[in-house]
C-alpha cells in the first residue's frame, strides 16, 4: 500500500482544497429517502431522467438517480455552480465527462458504484479511474480467471483455496478495471495484458502493461479499504499523488439535506 494511502475514511463537513497533486475520493450511499431522492432528481438533466426511466426495477432507477445526483452535487462545489447547471458530455460507452463551459476547468472525475455504495474520484492531475465491487461467490469464477487474467495471474490463483478466491478475484478485478477506466479503453480483452503481482491478502501491485514494466512504473495504483465485503481500487498515470478519502456528509455539498433510506 502506498505510504500516502489513508488507513481509514473520515467524515468531513467542510470543503477541502484540491491540491495540485491531490485526488479526492468521496464515499456515499445511493439508497436515500424518497424526499431526498426527489430533490436529487430535480437537479438531473432531461437526458439523465430519460435514462433513469429505462431501468426495469425501481431500486436500480433510484440508485442511478442517487448516484448521478450526488455526482452533480459534488462537482458543483468544485465548479462553484448549482448542481443542475453542471453540463456533461458522453463518450461512445456512455462515460460522462464535463462539457462546455466546464470542459476547460481541468477537473477529471470517475464514478463507480456497487450495491448501495458508490465512490467518486475528483482530481486535476489527469484522467482517473476508480472501481468498486461487492465481493461475492459466483460459479464460473475459474472461467473468468482464465479469460481475463494473464498466465502468471492464473497460476497464482491455482494456489489459492476456495475461501481465498472471492476476495483475491475482486481485488485484482477492481485494480484492472480502474486502470482501464483511467485509460478510457474499457475493453475487457485487454485485461490479461495489464498484469499484477500478488502476495497473499495483500493489494495487487502493477507489474507490466502489455509487457512494458517501465510504463507500469508511471502509474499509481491505490487499494481502497472501503467496507467489509467490498473491494475497490483507484488508478492514475502519475506518481507521488496524495489521496484525501472522505465520507459524504450532507453539510458539505450544496444540496438539500439528505438522509439514508429506512
Amino acid at each position: 500500500m502506498n505510504p500516502e494511502e489513508p488507513r481509514r475514511w473520515r467524515a468531513h463537513g467542510t470543503p477541502v482544497p484540491l491540491e495540485a497533486n491531490g485526488i479526492h475520493v468521496w464515499r456515499f450511499g445511493v439508497d436515500v429517502a424518497p424526499d431526498s431522492l426527489a430533490a436529487l432528481e430535480e437537479t438531473l438533466s432531461e437526458l439523465e431522467r430519460e435514462r433513469a426511466e429505462k431501468f426495469t426495477f425501481h431500486r436500480d432507477r433510484h440508485r442511478f438517480v442517487g448516484g448521478r445526483g450526488f455526482l452533480r452535487a459534488a462537482l458543483s462545489n468544485y465548479l462553484c455552480v448549482k448542481p443542475g447547471e453542471v453540463e456533461f458530455q458522453y463518450d461512445d460507452r456512455g462515460k460522462p465527462r464535463l462539457g462546455p463551459p466546464f470542459d476547460n476547468s481541468g477537473i477529471h472525475f470517475n464514478l463507480a458504484h456497487s450495491e448501495d455504495l458508490a465512490l467518486l474520484a475528483i482530481t486535476t492531475i489527469g484522467p482517473v479511474g476508480i472501481d468498486l465491487e461487492h465481493i461475492r461467490l459466483f460459479p464460473d469464477v475459474d472461467d473468468v480467471i482464465l479469460k481475463c487474467f494473464s498466465a502468471r495471474e492464473v497460476e497464482w490463483f491455482r494456489h489459492l483455496s476456495p475461501e481465498q478466491k472471492p476476495w483475491a478475484f475482486f481485488s485484482l478485478w477492481t485494480h484492472k478495471e480502474a486502470f482501464l477506466k483511467a485509460t478510457g479503453a474499457g475493453i475487457t480483452r485487454l485485461l490479461p495484458q495489464v498484469e499484477f503481482s500478488f502476495r497473499p491478502m495483500k493489494p495487487p501491485r502493477l507489474r507490466s502493461i502489455m509487457g512494458n514494466s517501465e510504463e507500469a512504473r508511471c502509474w499509481s495504483m491505490h487499494d481502497l479499504a472501503l467496507a467489509p465485503g467490498f473491494a475497490a481500487a483507484l488508478a492514475i498515470r502519475a506518481r507521488n499523488v496524495r489521496l484525501c478519502c472522505r465520507h459524504y456528509t450532507p453539510n458539505w455539498f450544496p444540496a438539500p439535506d439528505l438522509v439514508p433510506a429506512g
